[in-house]
């Protein structure tokens, strides 16, 4: 009988320290795992919370044969002291001055979304080539590190390129130049005077009006009076001094 206590007792034992050993394994897995999903989590928060400046050439509204060269921060996050190289060096064209700067070469902040646009060539100074584009930017201040962009922009994307009718919005401009045109053609001024009536000035000119009318209605019927009178005067029957004489 004491055997059998002692061989329970002994089993009771060993399960609770494999028990109690599962356990520990356990906690050890366990906050590997918390730690693991801690770090990725972390990781994806900082991986979508943070800009992507890209620069591109892009055909202009006005026409395909024009180019403008586009800044945008497609991230979600704003970007600090922004630095835009090409490779080769971008030239400026017919309707630039030589001399004058490449635009966006240095942008100080761009926030989440906004981009800048400016005309930079004709086709016939970008066609053919290929350039390496690369940008740099910062996430913050000049303590944290800078991070880089570097990619191919060839310009033989656009090749083929053609349009089908204009932009709505374009017609509308050349629309109302047109008329602007036209205008001052009539006016023989490029002004046009516009005359504003507020509704004071519209109830003063309708109490001059009333004022004119009863004027005028007095007028006649005065005249009416005179005319009444000269009439009743040349019919009297009686003899006038004359006559008597």
């Amino acid at each position: 009988m004491a055997d059998q206590e002692n061989w329970i007792s002994a089993v009771l034992g060993f399960g609770g320290m494999l028990a109690t050993f599962v356990t520990a394994v356990a906690t050890i897995f366990l906050w590997r795992v918390t730690k693991l999903l801690a770090k990725e989590t972390t990781r994806m928060a900082e991986a979508s919370d943070q800009p992507h400046v890209v620069a591109t050439l892009s055909p202009n509204r006005w026409s395909l044969r024009h180019f403008d060269l586009v800044v945008d921060n497609t991230g979600n996050a704003t970007a600090y002291d922004i630095q835009i190289q090409f490779d080769p060096a971008l030239q400026n064209g017919e309707a630039r001055r030589e001399d004058a700067k490449i635009p966006f070469e240095c942008v100080s902040v761009l926030k989440p979304g906004q981009g800048l646009r400016s005309y930079l060539a004709d086709v016939s100074i970008l066609e053919g080539k290929a350039f390496e584009v690369t940008i740099s930017w910062r996430r913050g201040s000049k303590d944290k590190p800078r991070e880089t962009n570097v990619y191919t922009l060839d310009m033989a994307d656009y090749a083929g390129a053609s349009e089908l009718g204009r932009d709505p919005v374009i017609g509308i401009a050349r629309s109302l130049e047109g008329v602007q045109k036209s205008l001052s053609s009539l006016t023989g001024t490029k002004r046009l005077k516009v005359d504003l009536y507020t509704a004071i000035d519209r109830s003063e000119q309708k109490r001059r009006a009333a004022r004119e009318l009863r004027r005028m209605r007095r007028a006649r019927i005065a005249t009416q009076a005179l005319q009444s009178q000269q009439g009743s005067e040349s019919s009297d029957p009686r003899p006038t001094p004359q006559e008597l004489r």
